[in-house]
């Protein structure tokens, strides 16, 4: 009865959460979320409260911080739970990657801390998220139907077809009748006035001989 009593004792420490205040808390940064951009004046908030509670401070650094430098932003005295727990100038440093630290010192002696990296962008232009192109069937491009002229095709006639013919213009060098006739009595009369001028001349030759 010992051992049942014992093993039922056990399953129910087991199956059964220990009590809030049991559990050891630990400090959290629940905005800025963690690779949030930001400008201006940002509220850091989150929750400092934990048992044993002594103080807490937010600071920031470069990230990535190769030499280790903490930049205090403000401390407090008081927890705070689900709360505001800083206001952070951003407009004083230059734009970049940073790492927020809150950090709660306890009354023994030890601390602990929660981290979130953030980018400050002040000075140069937010990031665009370009929608990633989907892939699409390519389209089959048909070719056009081609229209052809179509050429006349010449008709045949029943019977051969001649040209009309067409009077020819008068020639300028061309003679009337009449004036052949008159050309003919002028060359005429001008054979016999020469041979009627040849004849004179001879007699006139024999007569000076004699």
């Amino acid at each position: 009865m010992r051992v049942r009593r014992t093993i039922c004792l056990a399953l129910l420490w087991l199956l059964c959460p220990a009590p809030a205040s049991a559990q050891e808390a630990a400090p959290r940064i629940t905005a800025p979320l963690a690779g949030q951009v930001v400008q201006g004046q940002v509220a850091v908030m989150g929750t400092s409260e934990m048992p044993n509670f002594s103080s807490a401070e937010v600071a920031f650094a470069y990230d990535p911080n190769l030499l280790g430098s903490w930049f205090l932003i403000q401390t407090s005295s008081q927890p705070v739970a689900d709360g505001l727990l800083a206001t952070w100038d951003t407009t004083s440093i230059t734009d970049g990657d940073y790492v927020l630290r809150l950090r709660v010192f306890l009354l023994d002696g030890t601390s602990r801390e929660a981290t979130v990296a953030v980018r400050v962008r002040n000075y140069t232009p937010l990031p665009t998220q370009t929608p990633s192109p989907t892939a699409t069937a390519p389209a089959l491009a048909l070719p056009s139907p081609m229209r052809l002229a179509a050429t006349p095709t010449p008709m045949a006639t029943a019977y051969p077809v001649f040209p009309t013919p067409r009077p020819l213009p008068p020639n300028p060098a061309a003679l009337t009748p009449p004036q052949v006739y008159a050309g003919f009595r002028r060359g005429v009369l001008v054979a016999g006035v020469v041979f009627m001028a040849f004849l004179l001349i001879l007699r006139r030759r024999h007569s000076y001989r004699e």
